[in-house]
């Protein structure tokens, strides 16, 4: 954890963990014709917006479940495979890279719209603020048991936290949740997004199309597939809604989704992209063995853990220089 972190100073930086995003999205014939629509507006939004996007795949700890076992990895630098590894890690001090964005004056925050009861053990992390279900305040419809709908977390971080004008750069960490099994409800896409933070966030016909949950059960694939043309639609959207916005955008997969999605034999790999208009660090994760667009090519690069130092080489200068991101 030497890195000085300055490619990335001032810049907004958001890890966005996205819920079973895995390569099925891609290597199952049926879901990658399912998700062109969304990839391809994404990419239109990268580039009316002036962006750029790089990608590559990384292996996951973890298997259609389990996603804290790929967020401890990532932010902590070690592989955690198991839950008794997972609470052996939370009960020791050690650096993370919340912690590193903070001591380089970072505003280190957790969306956790997932999170609904006390979580002492994030104190592990090092977060200034963690927004969890009761701090995101969302009174708009239910949307299954997770409730709170990825678009409305993001627009409560946007307009509370990274556009604020205290000067101060913010690092945040968000593991969604709307493309959780069994992937519906589904929540529909609300282009105003002032009115998703309203508590009447959605026209109703969109909301009752959205909730219908017939067949998943016996194929969960094109649920599935609307759950991650959801998160796909709504990173485009907010992209196109903060075109100036300096932003370090890292989108992965947390984990494959269950095998009746991802097929018998599925890798555990999952997709990463980086998204910013900062040429030189889209250089940096190039270098790295990241390829242009939002297809990744070849190998994994490693595990979650071998992405850590992927983050911390691309992130920072060579050699680092002490305090090189501070004000």
């Amino acid at each position: 954890y030497d890195s000085d972190l300055a490619r990335v100073c001032g810049a907004q930086v958001v890890i966005l963990f996205a819920e079973s995003y895995g390569a099925a999205t891609f290597d199952q014939p049926r879901l990658a014709a399912a998700l062109a629509p969304a990839r391809a507006d994404l990419a239109a939004a990268l580039a009316e917006t002036g962006r750029g996007v790089v990608s590559a795949w990384v292996r996951s700890p973890t298997f259609a479940g389990g996603s804290w076992l790929a967020h401890a990895s990532l932010l902590s630098g070690v592989e955690v495979r198991e839950d008794e590894e997972y609470h052996l890690l939370l009960s020791q001090p050690r650096e993370t890279l919340v912690k590193l964005f903070a001591r380089a004056g970072y505003r280190t925050l957790g969306v956790m719209p997932g999170l609904k009861y006390a979580w002492p053990e994030g104190a592990f992390y090092g977060y200034d603020a963690i927004l969890d279900a009761s701090a995101l305040d969302y009174s708009g419809p239910a949307l299954g048991w997770w409730r709170i709908p990825d678009q409305f977390s993001l627009a409560r971080l946007d307009g509370a936290e990274l556009t604020a004008t205290d000067g101060r750069p913010r690092f945040a960490v968000f593991p969604t949740i709307s493309s959780h099994a069994p992937f519906r409800p589904t929540p529909p896409y609300q282009p105003d997004w002032d009115r998703i933070l309203t508590p009447d966030p959605f026209d109703q016909a969109s909301f009752d199309s959205a909730s219908d949950q017939e067949g998943v059960l016996a194929d969960p694939g094109p649920a599935y597939g609307d759950a991650v043309a959801y998160l796909l639609r709504v990173v485009a959207g907010w992209l196109r809604l903060r075109p100036d916005l300096d932003l370090v955008l890292l989108v992965l997969g947390d984990h494959q989704p269950l095998a009746a999605v991802s097929g018998e034999g599925a890798s555990w790999d999952v997709p990463v992209h980086l998204i910013t208009r900062r040429e030189d660090v889209r250089a940096a994760f190039l270098a790295e063995g990241f390829v242009p667009g939002l297809v990744p090519q070849g190998p994994a690069l490693g595990g979650m853990a071998d992405l850590t130092q992927v983050l911390l080489r691309a992130f920072g200068s060579s050699p680092p220089a002490i305090s090189a991101c501070l004000p």
